[in-house]
C-alpha cells in the first residue's frame, strides 16, 4: 500500500497528512479523520512487509492488545483496517515528542523532571499487566511525552497477551537489546517484571546520560545484561533514587519491585509532589491579598562577602555618604529601608494616627470657616475705611456733613453748623442760604 500525503485509507475516511516517524515494522502518519473531523495518528505496515502473513498477524495482535487497554497513560486505539495486502492502525494523536528525542537533546534530566515521567509510565504498564498484556519493548522511543508533560505508552507491536501463543521461534529474542531484561536475553518468556527492568534502564539513562550496558553488537549487549554488574550511578544522584534504580536492574526478577503500581508509589515517595495521576502539579493554598501581604517574610539580609562587607555595590556612594552624613534613605538592621519622610514609630503612634484622621476629616470645614472669617474681617475693614459717620442732629434736623470748599490756611477744617442749621464757611465768612453746606469734622 502506497503512503503519501493526501492518500486516503479506510474507504476515504482517514486522509494522510505528514509522516511523523518510521519504526522497524511500520511508519506513523498524522492524518485527519474526515468522518469525525479530528486529528489522528495512523500506523501503516511498511511496504517491504506488505503481504507477509507473519507481519500482518503481528499487526492484528497489536490491534487486539491495544484495543483491550484503556488508561490515561496508554495511547488509545480507535480503529484497525487492512487494505491492498497491508494493514493500518488508527490511534490517538499525541502532540509532543518521544522521550528518546528529549534524551538526545538533554542527555541528563533532573530527578524532579524525570521522576513524574517514570511514575506515569509505571502506572500505564501496570494497567497493561492487569489486562494480561506484557509490552516487551519498553524504551524511550515508545514513551511519548505530551506538551502538558503527560506520558503515553505506545507501540505494543511485540506485546504478548496471556491467552496468546508466541509467534517467535524457540530462542528468538524480541525487544531492543539495550533495554532487554536478562531473562529475555536468555530466551525465557517476558513477564511484567521484565517491563520493569526495561523501565529501570530508561531511568538509568535519564540520570547518568548513558545506558548501563553497551557493546559492538546486540549479542554483546544482551550478554552484558545477563553477566555484567550494573555500573554505579553518578554520585550526584540521590542515594535513595540510585538504590531504587539498582533494584530495578537486578538480575533476578524477584528482587525487583513486585508491580508497576508499587514502583509508581516508590517514585512518588521520592517526589512528594507527584500526585497519583503521575503529573507533577504545584497547587498553593488560596489566600487573600491582605493575608498574603501579612505572611510575606521580611527581605533577607544582604549576603556577606569574604571581606565582611555587604554584597558588591551597584552604584558609587553619594555626596552625603562621602561626607559622612549617611544616605537620605537609611537602611535598617532588618534590611528594610527607611524613607526620609517616614515617622519613627513610638508609643504615641496610635494617638497621632487618630488625630491625623480627625484633621483629615475636618480639613474642608476648617478651610471654609477660615474663608468666611477672612471675608467678614475684610468687609469690616472696608466699612471702617470707606464708610461715613452721621452727626448729631440740631433742632431735630439731621445735618449731613459735606466736604468744604476750602479750609483755613493751616489746613484745619473747623466749620461748624450755625444756630439756624446753616453751616458757617470754613474761612470764617458767614455762609449764605444758597451756599453748599460744609463737612463737619470733630476731633475728640
Amino acid at each position: 500500500m502506497r503512503t503519501a500525503p493526501g492518500v486516503a485509507l479506510g474507504g476515504g475516511r482517514y486522509r494522510l497528512l505528514r509522516r511523523i516517524a518510521v519504526g522497524g515494522m511500520g511508519e506513523v502518519w498524522e492524518a485527519n479523520d474526515d468522518a469525525l473531523a479530528r486529528a489522528v495518528a495512523v500506523k501503516v505496515l511498511r511496504d517491504e512487509f506488505a503481504g507477509d502473513p507473519g507481519f500482518l498477524e503481528r499487526f492484528r495482535t497489536e490491534a487486539r492488545n491495544s484495543a483491550a487497554l484503556h488508561h490515561p497513560h496508554i495511547a488509545a486505539l480507535f480503529d484497525y483496517g487492512e487494505q491492498d495486502g497491508s494493514a493500518y492502525l488508527v490511534m490517538e494523536l499525541v502532540v509532543g515528542e518521544p522521550l528518546s528525542d528529549l534524551l538526545e537533546r538533554e542527555p541528563v534530566l533532573p530527578a524532579r523532571r524525570l521522576l513524574p515521567m517514570l511514575a506515569q509510565t509505571a502506572r500505564g504498564l501496570h494497567a497493561a499487566h492487569l489486562a494480561g498484556v506484557v509490552h516487551r519493548d519498553v524504551k524511550p522511543g515508545n514513551i511519548l511525552i505530551a506538551r502538558s508533560g503527560k506520558v503515553k505508552i505506545t507501540d505494543f507491536g511485540v506485546s504478548l497477551a496471556a491467552d496468546q501463543k508466541t509467534m517467535t521461534a524457540t530462542g528468538m529474542v524480541m525487544g531492543t537489546a539495550q533495554y532487554l531484561s536478562p531473562e529475555q536475553a536468555v530466551g525465557r518468556p517476558a513477564t511484567p517484571l521484565s517491563d520493569l527492568y526495561s523501565l529501570g534502564v530508561v531511568a538509568y539513562e535519564g540520570l547518568a546520560g548513558k545506558r548501563p550496558f553497551t557493546g559492538p553488537t546486540a549479542v554483546d549487549i544482551a550478554v552484558a545484561h545477563v553477566n555484567d554488574p550494573v555500573p554505579p550511578l553518578p554520585a550526584s544522584v540521590d542515594r535513595k533514587l540510585a538504590a531504587l534504580v539498582m533494584r530495578l536492574l537486578s538480575k533476578e526478577p524477584t528482587d525487583r519491585p513486585a508491580s508497576g503500581e508499587e514502583l509508581a508509589g516508590l517514585f512518588d515517595r521520592l517526589m512528594p509532589q507527584t500526585p497519583p495521576s503521575g503529573v507533577a502539579v504545584l497547587v498553593g493554598k488560596p489566600t487573600r491579598a491582605r493575608e498574603a501581604r501579612r505572611s510575606t517574610p521580611p527581605p533577607a539580609a544582604p549576603e556577606q562577602t569574604p571581606d565582611g562587607h555587604d554584597g558588591p555595590p551597584s552604584y558609587p556612594p553619594s555626596r552625603r555618604e562621602r561626607a559622612g552624613r549617611g544616605p537620605r534613605d537609611a537602611t535598617l538592621q532588618d534590611g528594610t529601608r527607611r524613607n526620609r519622610h517616614a515617622v519613627d514609630e513610638g508609643p504615641l503612634d496610635g494617638v497621632l494616627a487618630t488625630a491625623m484622621g480627625w484633621v483629615r476629616r475636618l480639613r474642608l470645614p476648617l478651610v471654609a470657616l477660615v474663608l468666611v472669617l477672612v471675608a467678614l474681617l475684610g468687609a469690616a475693614l472696608a466699612d471702617r475705611l470707606l464708610g461715613s459717620a452721621p452727626v448729631e442732629p440740631t433742632g431735630g434736623v439731621l445735618v449731613v456733613a459735606e466736604y468744604p470748599r476750602g479750609g483755613p490756611p493751616g489746613g484745619m477744617i473747623a466749620a461748624e453748623p450755625t444756630r439756624d442749621g446753616a453751616p458757617a464757611r470754613a474761612d470764617a465768612v458767614p455762609a449764605r442760604n444758597g451756599d453748599p453746606r460744609p463737612t463737619e469734622v470733630k476731633d475728640s
